[in-house]
């Protein structure tokens, strides 16, 4: 899991939308069990309370539950379309794209080219950027 405390992102919805983003790509499955509240603050090098709330925020929305004792694991409900949630998902990135380029006074048909060029790319291969 990555975070970026300079992305102007809170902390606890970074891991919430990693978590999310793990469970839409398939690598946490319904019923897996999640890294507990104080091992992920560790690893992350955040406050434990960060972690807390969005482990709560997330089983308030029914992706998350908690068996005490037993530990906290995913929960996909059945009403979870993985489609529009993955949609929604890049979607919301995108917003946070498209204002970062605003910010950054890039148009949108550079953006569009920006956004052709990083397709063309190997998925593991989105960090270069063509000028």
């Amino acid at each position: 899991m990555k975070i970026d405390p300079d992305s102007g992102t809170p902390i606890y919805l970074q891991i919430i939308d990693e978590l999310k983003t793990a469970v839409l790509s398939g690598r946490y499955r319904d019923g897996d069990r999640v890294l507990p509240v104080r091992e992920l603050a560790v690893q992350l090098r955040v406050n434990p309370n960060t972690v807390a709330k969005a482990y709560r925020l997330m089983q308030d929305e029914g992706l998350l539950v908690s068996r005490p004792g037993g530990g906290t694991f995913i929960a996909v409900p059945e009403a979870f379309s993985l489609r529009r949630e993955r949609e929604d998902a890049i979607a919301a990135q995108l917003g946070r794209l498209v204002a970062k380029a605003k910010a950054f006074d890039i148009g949108p048909e550079r953006l569009r080219e920006l956004l052709d060029d990083a397709w063309k790319r190997p998925a593991g291969d989105q960090h270069g950027m063509e000028r």
